[in-house]
């Protein structure tokens, strides 16, 4: 079973992995800035009730936690698993609405919210998920290391071609793809690629 240490690493890096994506797929909501920041905080950084600092700018989105990171492989551990039972395609078609939650945008009318990641169990769901992992690759005797890499490359490009159908730029989507594909192989101490550097998110510019 993975180590508390390499899922607490694992997770640190999914969740600056997949910030870019964050950044684009969640929608800022209004006052969120101030909503996330003390009153007696906010006076003291200069920040205003319109905007950003000294209402000069747009609020900006906490950095994700490593929990949320965490639970960001939990999605990318069901594609494997997926994967490894011949239903890639269903894991693919739910993206599109698991992901963007798992970060944190509200649930669209009619869906139950996403449960948000919490504490020390959702290490604990990773720990778990990630050794099922192990145990049925195992159990069908297929290539051992190899074989997990290259089921590894396949969940990657479907997470990046599902990325990309969400409107994320393809630098982005294959960068945080990437990263997120190494942050998982560290849980099977597989010595992965580095991953791409990932451009950060830069929305277009207002037209004044």
């Amino acid at each position: 079973m993975p180590t508390d240490y390499a899922c607490q690493a694992a997770a640190e890096r999914a969740a600056r992995g997949i910030t870019p994506v964050r950044d684009i797929l969640v929608p800022l909501r209004p006052q969120q800035q101030q909503e996330d920041v003390p009153v007696v905080l906010r006076s003291y950084l200069g920040v205003q009730s319109n905007g950003g600092p000294n209402g000069g700018g747009p609020a900006a989105h906490p950095p994700v936690s490593t929990n949320m990171g965490a639970a960001v492989l939990l999605v990318f551990l069901d594609g494997l698993r997926s994967e490894m039972s011949g239903v890639l395609s269903e894991w693919y078609a739910d993206l599109a609405v698991r992901l963007p939650q798992t970060l944190g945008a509200p649930a669209a009318q009619g869906q139950a919210p996403a449960r948000q990641p919490g504490g020390w169990q959702t290490m604990a769901d990773l720990q778990n998920s990630a050794q099922e992992v192990l145990t049925d690759l195992s159990g069908r005797a297929r290539g051992g290391p190899g074989a997990l890499n290259v089921r590894l490359a396949l969940v990657e490009d479907a997470l990046s071609g599902a990325l990309r159908r969400m409107n994320v730029p393809a630098e982005t989507a294959i960068g945080s793809a990437g990263e997120l594909v190494v942050s998982a192989g560290s849980l099977f101490g597989l010595q992965t690629r580095p991953a791409p550097p990932i451009p950060a998110y830069q929305p277009p510019l207002e037209r004044r």
